[in-house]
Formats: C-alpha cells, structure tokens, sequence
C-alpha cells in the first residue's frame, strides 16, 4: 500500500509530484494506491490533479488506466475528464483514433 509522509505539515512548493508504478499491479492496489495519493494532497492544499498515464499502453490484461481514472474522478467530484494520450514533442501522434508513434517528422 502506499503510504504518504506521516507529516501534516503543508509542503513549500508549487507543484508536486507522487510517482506510483500502478499500471503493472491489480487493479483494486492501483485505485487504492491512486486514492491514497489524491489523499495526501488534498492534505497538503492541492486544489488541481493531473493523473500521467502510459500513452502506449496498459500493463495488465485488464488496463488500470479506466478504473484509476474513474476513481479518482469520483472522488474530485467530477463526471468529466480529458485524456490527452500524445505529445508530439515526442513524436506521438493520434489521427482518426490511430495512435502512433514516430520518429521522423
């Protein structure tokens, strides 16, 4: 399970970052792990989320990427999300649903 620092002390930073290695385990530790995070920073003030997922794919057979971000879109309160799985600094791309991946322009 995850756990966070014990400290409720408030950080001094504008932004932080929590990495979890949640999309290669059950999906019920991914959502708990996810939760506990969101926890922990609205604990410390945050007041905006961005959960960063694999573009490329899920590492389990039955994906974490849905169940993470419906139970975290739960617990914000929302029933609307945006997924933006490309960057095309990095040469992903998605055209008419297709995702790729490229290295040239």
């Amino acid at each position: 399970m995850t756990r966070m620092p014990a400290s409720q002390d408030a950080l001094d930073c504008e932004a932080a970052i929590i990495a979890l290695k949640t999309r290669s385990i059950p999906v019920e530790e991914a959502v708990a792990q996810s939760l506990v995070a969101l926890d922990w920073l609205r604990s410390q003030g945050a007041t905006q989320f961005l959960f960063k997922y694999c573009s490329t794919f899920d590492s389990t057979a039955e994906g974490n990427i849905g169940p993470v971000a419906e139970a975290l879109m739960q617990a914000l309160g929302t029933d609307r999300t945006v997924f933006v799985p490309t960057f095309p600094g990095t040469g992903r791309r998605c055209s008419w649903g297709i995702f790729s991946s490229v290295t040239c322009c």
